[in-house]
């Protein structure tokens, strides 16, 4: 009966307003693009071109800096020129990125190409979320930011399967980079007939003058707006928990960028296995983390929101380390699932416990902080990974990501879950 009645619930809600349901297919269509490369493009890299992990590495750190650094230029551009031609320039470009990989051969070509790639994302996504509000009133704004978001992760989920079977399927690293550019291409041309040219009647005569500056003066003005970002860290330092939390968040996404470049070639080329296998490893806790994302979530709040992280750090760690002395698919699946599933547990109640420690005036400021933090995580840690998967040993990089994340247990433990008090029940009853 309860899934009868969310069923029925966005039935009503697509009814009401029909462009969610395009929303929800481009977001779906241009993440599968996205996301079929993310676990072919090392073995690409690797197999074919001969290039180094540790470049590889760059080269994925070129494409998370990028996106780190226009995410909100970009979104001040949406604001001022309309969501759908920044959506579509977007777009473009990441139609235009898998296909001109299939050209090209030194490593500095791609990292140039994982660069425009990063500024195609920070213009696609959070200009489609915010014609996705846009477009809906407040009162049911929540339930069409989860078409957007649902959307975005069955995407991510089924992408790198969807990657790797394809490539077993033609026997060529490069077919991944042909269905990436298709459904890309499809995502363009439902946007471009399906997305509204305008932002609506809600502008502000003074907000459409602002129109006429060219695109190279908001982009400056932009990034101007992006350095608040960078102030509101030095602001939150003041506080001792938070600037526990942005240092922890540095620390959990050096780590996991450390494994980004280098898990596909370690499964391929140290365990031996195939890309239907990494595939299946991928495939499977996609779909169990999609059935159970919600029950779990609801955990954190019956748990503790400060027991459901530490827990999440002592799982991802253990499974972590536990993936190099895999010997079986069934195996690697189990722990890629715990992985999942330790996210789906941890990520949402990391943010909540931002906003309940953050004074009340900051708490955007503080999720943006630790946001930043995340990404810069992760661009030094793809290039730390890819260095130690050649310099050191292959298992290197998952043994210093575990350490790295039972580290991030220890802080916690320590630093942030005493400062974390549940709420007294009494205050739970009156809600």
């Amino acid at each position: 009966m309860y899934v009868l009645a969310v069923f029925e619930t966005y039935v009503n809600v697509f009814r009401r307003y029909p462009l969610l349901l395009a929303v929800g297919i481009v977001s779906l269509l241009a993440t599968l693009g996205f996301a079929v490369i993310i676990p072919t493009l090392p073995l690409y890299l690797s197999e074919d071109l001969g290039i180094s992990p540790g470049i590889i590495g760059l080269i994925f750190g070129a494409y998370a800096a990028s996106e780190t650094i226009f995410k909100t230029p970009l979104g001040v551009c949406s604001d001022r020129i309309g969501r759908r031609p920044v959506i579509i320039t977007g777009l473009v470009i990441s139609f235009l990125v898998p296909l001109l990989m299939t050209f090209v051969y030194h490593y500095l070509y791609f990292v140039a190409l994982q660069f425009l790639n990063g500024f195609a994302i920070a213009a696609f996504w959070p200009a489609l979320s915010a014609l996705t509000a846009d477009k809906v009133p407040v009162e049911e704004r929540a339930t069409a930011m989860t078409v957007f978001n649902m959307s975005y992760l069955v995407g991510l989920g089924l992408g790198p399967a969807l990657g790797t079977f394809i490539n077993h399927a033609f026997s060529s690293h490069k077919a991944a980079f042909y269905a990436a550019a298709f459904l890309v291409l499809g995502a363009t041309v439902l946007g471009l007939f399906a997305l509204p040219g305008h932002a609506g009647d809600r502008r502000e005569s003074a907000e459409e003058d602002r129109r006429e500056e060219s695109l190279g003066t908001m982009l400056v003005k932009a990034l101007g707006a992006s350095g608040k970002v960078v102030g509101g860290i030095s602001f939150l330092w003041k506080n001792r928990v938070l600037a526990a939390m942005l240092v922890i968040s540095l620390i959990q996404q050096f780590g996991a960028g450390m494994l980004a470049p280098i898990f596909v070639l370690f499964a391929s080329q140290q365990l031996g296995f195939s890309q239907a296998d990494i595939g299946k490893s991928l495939l499977g806790p996609a779909l169990v983390i999609a059935i159970f994302a919600l029950p779990l979530g609801r955990l954190a709040d019956n748990l503790g929101k400060q027991r459901a992280v530490e827990a999440a750090f002592l799982v991802s760690a253990a499974s972590v380390l536990m993936i190099p002395t895999t010997g079986t698919v069934p195996i690697l699946i189990c722990l890629v699932g715990l992985l999942g599933l330790a996210y789906v547990v941890g990520a949402p109640a990391w943010t909540a416990i931002t906003t309940m420690v953050a004074p009340g005036e900051s708490k955007g400021t503080a999720i943006a902080a630790i946001g930043t933090m995340q990404s810069l995580g992760f661009i030094l840690g793809s290039s730390a990974g890819g260095f130690l998967y050649e310099h050191a040993t292959p298992a290197a990089p998952f043994h210093a990501c575990g350490a790295l994340l039972l580290t991030c247990f220890f802080l916690t433990l320590v630093l942030v879950s005493p400062a974390v008090n549940p709420r007294p029940a009494t205050e739970k009853k009156a809600e």
